[in-house]
């Protein structure tokens, strides 16, 4: 059944190329829980297509989750946050880990909270260079730790750290030195740049393209999974002492 929010997740496949749309532009495209598990749903539809393309309508590519903290005293538990706050994200996850095809992710604006980790999480990321990408959960006294998951593996600690930790937006350059994009590309060639590199993509063989993928998904190193539910647990603990 479609809903004002699963309709701001948009898909649309042509030949071999399924591009998937944040359009809530009105509201920074912000992500609430409905739409990280259409979002989700999206994902496994197009799983048939050789490139997955997902990009955003309006200035900004994604402000963050709609999901205010609960006030103190609330009584927050490990069981709450795992059904309210990494439940639906850890799903999202899962979707991205099932695409077998590259993922292609194309931002513009700003790319927040959220935001960042959809642009990390792609398998191939273009920004345009007036872009910025922030991770500012502690200004709410929030710990980002299923935020973080997905990027353990794929910045520099140090970059992470300095993102968590400074609590300020970085531009497209530093997030390119920081592994969250691939490439930078003028204002305005968004979309060229991006159609040229899907083109490139379906000039190879699809077993080695999906080859490629699955070693880069699989190879040995951090495991996401165990540290969602760890910065789960985490999160709990600082909510539930409130």
């Amino acid at each position: 059944m479609t809903t004002p929010e699963t309709s701001w997740i948009g898909c649309d496949v042509r030949a071999e190329v399924a591009t998937i749309r944040l359009q809530r532009a009105e509201a920074g495209n912000r992500l609430t829980n409905a739409m990280a598990l259409a979002l989700a749903e999206a994902l496994d539809a197009a799983r048939d297509s050789r490139v997955i393309v997902l990009r955003a309508e309006g200035p900004d590519f994604c402000l963050g989750r709609e999901m205010a903290p609960p006030p103190p005293g609330a009584g927050v538990n490990a069981a709450d946050v795992l059904r309210d706050d990494a439940g639906p994200i850890q799903r999202l996850y899962e979707a991205f880990g099932r695409c077998r095809s590259p993922v292609v992710g194309m931002v513009a604006g700003r790319a927040w909270g959220i935001g960042t980790v959809l642009a990390a999480r792609c398998d191939l990321t273009l920004c345009e260079e007036d872009s910025s990408f922030a991770l500012r959960e502690l200004e709410r006294g929030i710990p980002p730790c299923i935020a973080m998951a997905p990027l353990l593996d794929r910045m520099p600690a140090k970059a992470l750290a300095h993102l968590v930790f400074g609590a300020e937006p970085i531009g497209a350059r530093e997030a390119l030195a920081a592994g969250i994009v691939g490439r930078v590309v003028e204002s305005g060639r968004l979309q060229a740049e991006g159609d040229a590199l899907v083109q490139r993509l379906l000039s190879f063989p699809v077993p080695a393209v999906q080859a490629v993928k699955q070693f880069l998904a699989t190879a040995p190193r951090h495991h996401e999974p165990n540290a969602v539910l760890y910065g789960a647990g985490l999160l709990a603990n600082v909510l539930g002492s409130r």
